[in-house]
């Protein structure tokens, strides 16, 4: 997938405490987003967290494994893959409050290894589980709560979202976000919270926000 000038600096532009959020329709889409900013925070001497629901800890560790280079090295302790039920949704509970102090404790852990920490969390596991107004709380909880030097990306399969029918709640999970940024089959763009309007995603996805 090609990954456009706007793309790349929206990425490059997450800053520590943000709380971005991607949108995409693919695999290869998210993937040619999210594993360059893993290698780049690796680069940077951060450890790195990846909180899997669309795919497997195995493979997001193989197709990472399979991007890093100069000596980059995904088993190495900078590395944590762990599945949604480590981390968001266990016993089929989803505790908003638990879950940020999971993110203060690894960033501690990464701290007294001298690592700054950049995140990646999936969130397909609470569509397919019907734990929506669960991911919202906890969405709006972090955003109000977090203060902790981490970079943060939330990645939300499109294809999930249409699939279990909540397409409704894609304007407020942007809301609940810093800028938003949408690859899919219409394109890419990078869309501001306080501009966005209900038609920005509705041209890009062709469907009806409700």
């Amino acid at each position: 997938m090609k990954v456009t000038t706007e793309v790349t600096n929206f990425v490059r532009g997450i800053k520590s405490r943000e709380h971005a959020i991607i949108f995409y329709d693919s695999e290869e889409a998210k993937r040619s987003i999210l594993f360059p900013y893993l290698s780049d925070g690796l680069s940077k001497n951060k450890g790195v967290l990846y909180i899997c629901s669309d795919e497997s800890p195995e493979q997001i560790q193989d197709g990472l494994n399979t991007y890093l280079t100069g000596g980059l090295d995904v088993h190495s302790e900078k590395v944590q893959i762990k599945n949604y039920d480590q981390w968001y949704i266990r016993d089929g509970v989803v505790e908003p409050l638990k879950i940020i102090d999971q993110w203060f404790e690894a960033h501690r852990f990464f701290e007294d290894r001298g690592l700054g920490l950049r995140v990646i969390g999936e969130t397909s596991c609470f569509f397919r589980k019907g734990l929506v107004r669960d991911l919202l709380r906890y969405e709006y909880a972090l955003h109000k709560i977090l203060n902790v030097e981490m970079d943060a990306i939330c990645a939300y399969d499109l294809r999930t979202i249409v699939d279990t029918g909540y397409e409704d709640v894609i304007m407020p999970i942007i809301r609940a976000h810093g800028n938003a940024l949408f690859l899919a089959h219409g394109g890419s763009i990078v869309i501001e919270p306080e501009v966005v309007e209900d038609t920005d995603v509705e041209k890009l996805l062709d469907i009806k926000i409700h």
